[in-house]
Order: structure tokens, then sequence, then C-alpha cells
């Protein structure tokens, strides 16, 4: 960046980019796009911020298709941005995860806020990033959880994504009480009212990500977590307000929001890369947090109408 020249992509991306044959490397990536590039990269290019996203169409044949393009830049050597890109047709269900390299261990904290930008929702793996329980920081101003050395490009974020309505991505260092944490990635997803955000926090990995196959690996894995985090966030937000969402961790709402959202256990095991038994462990869990025997009743909580959720 800012040329957005390809020097590397995936099966997918070539087949998405390249349909008829060929590779997309060595080229722009607006040589592919059928609309106007965003205003985004200037952002990144200045170091206002280090992600985003943004809606674009992508040119194949005689036909454009509709893609939500998640940009994060991995390294900034010589003035040059090295970047990720994840291209996402599907920008609802977020397709199928990327399997978990050998020995990742990163677990995603996820939460959102309300208008006032005050935490409303956290789930309960915060306990480990910052060393309080999850009803000890709802309440909290999202601004107060960053060390103060990190509020202005959180502020900066926050007021790209309430404009343009779509997420950003920045690096911070979570602070609470006194606790520093280590540094951690963070996506922010607006939702309404504005400006309330539906967040996403994961340990950063330190391996730079394009010294080695194990590293690009890892940053991809991240990404794509943290990524998928966040919308099942912004979707656990669509549901019904306490009903005892905030007992759950981070991987047991994406499983809940899955399953909302019509998917079964097998469907789930598949596209997280779980197996069965592992999704069924995860629901019992659940079911015990929620005090709830079984999927069915579980749906019918959750769906029930008479808590109206409070970002509605």
């Amino acid at each position: 960046m800012p040329s957005e020249q390809i020097l590397a992509a995936s099966g997918n991306a070539e087949h998405l980019l390249c349909p008829a044959g060929g590779s997309p490397v060595g080229r722009s990536f607006e040589d592919f796009t059928a609309d106007e590039p965003t205003g985004a990269p200037e952002l990144v290019v200045a170091g206002h911020l280090d992600g985003y996203e943004a809606r674009r169409a992508i040119r194949r044949g005689d036909r454009t298709v509709p893609v939500t393009v998640w940009i994060r830049v991995v390294s900034r050597p010589e003035g040059r941005n090295l970047a990720l890109a994840k291209l996402l047709p599907d920008a609802v269900t977020l397709g199928e995860a990327l399997r978990r390299p050998p020995g990742s261990t990163a677990e995603t904290v996820v939460g959102s806020t309300d208008a006032h930008l005050t935490v409303d929702r956290i789930s309960t793996d915060v306990a480990a990033l910052l060393e309080h329980r999850a009803h000890d920081v709802v309440g909290q101003s999202l601004l107060r959880l960053v060390d103060p050395a990190d509020v202005t490009p959180l502020l900066r974020a926050l007021a790209r994504s309430s404009e343009t309505g779509l997420g950003t991505s920045l690096p911070v260092r979570p602070a609470m009480f006194g606790f520093r944490a280590n540094r951690c990635q963070m996506v922010l997803l607006p939702m309404e009212p504005s400006p309330s955000f539906a967040f996403a926090l994961v340990d950063e990995e330190a391996a730079d990500a394009l010294r080695s196959a194990p590293g690009m690996t890892q940053a991809l894995w991240q990404f794509d977590q943290i990524v998928r985090s966040a919308t099942a966030s912004r979707m656990a937000a669509e549901l019904p307000a306490d009903r005892g969402l905030d007992r759950l961790s981070g991987r047991e709402l994406e499983i809940v929001v899955r399953l909302m959202h019509g998917d079964r256990v097998r469907a789930i095991a598949e596209s997280l890369f779980l197996s069965p038994s592992t999704v069924r462990n995860h629901l019992s869990a659940v079911f015990r947090k929620m005090r709830v025997g079984s999927q069915q009743e579980l749906i019918h909580l959750l769906r029930a109408t008479d808590g109206p959720s409070s970002h509605s």
C-alpha cells in the first residue's frame, strides 16, 4: 500500500479474481474492481488505522460480484505498508473458518457498547486478558479499557467507523484499574443506534508475519478469527438483552449465534474446524450457564420477545 499491488494470493483468491485462469499476483487490486476505491488506504498510509472494512464490487467477466474486503497492515518496512486482505463474498456467514495453526492458543474477547460507548456486554474471556471479571468491565467506558496513549487512535477509529458504517481495526494495549495487558488487535464494528459498537480483542502474535510461513499462517488465522468474532458479537447484540449471554466465552457466543441462524452441530463443527463432540461440549457449557436443557429451549429463550435488545 498505497499501490495495492498483490504480492501473493491463495487459491480461493485466484479463483475469485481470475475465474478464467491466471494469477492476480503482480497486479493492482484495483485492476479487478468495478467501483471507486475508498479513502481508507490513505488513513492506513498516514498511520491512523492499521486495518479497515470496505464494500467493493469485483469484475468477473460480464458481471460484478459484491464483496466485503478486510485489510490489515502486518508490516511497515522502509516506508512501505504490507497488508493482508480477506475477501468475503458472503459477509453475513463469513464462510468457512481457517484451521487453527498448531500451538496457537489465543482466545478472542468479544463485547459491545451502547450509544454512550459504555460496555454493556463482554465475554467471560476478559478475565484472562484484564484480570477482572466480566461484571467488573460492564458499565465501564470503552475508552477506559485501553492505555491512555491508545485513546486518541481509538477515537479516530471509532469516528471513521461511525461515519462510514464500516469496521476498522487498530492495535491497542488493554488496561483497567492500573493493570496493563499485552498488546492486542482490536476490531470495531458499528451498530445502531450510533455510535454503539461491537468489538473483539485478541493477543497480537509477536512473530513477524512476513519472515516465515508459520508467521504468515498465524497472522492469517488470527485476522480471520478476530473478524469472525467481532461479527458474532454484533449478531449477538441483536438478540434479547439480559438472557445470560454475558456468561459465555467468545467461542460459545459464536456457536450460539450460528445455532440461532439455523446451523446445526455438524455444520458448525465443519465451518469452525472443530469436532462435533467439541461443539456439543461447548453447547453443554452454554446450557448450564443459560439454565436450559436443550437446543430448542435455548433457541426459545433467545427468541423470546419479552426482553428487547439493548440496541433496539
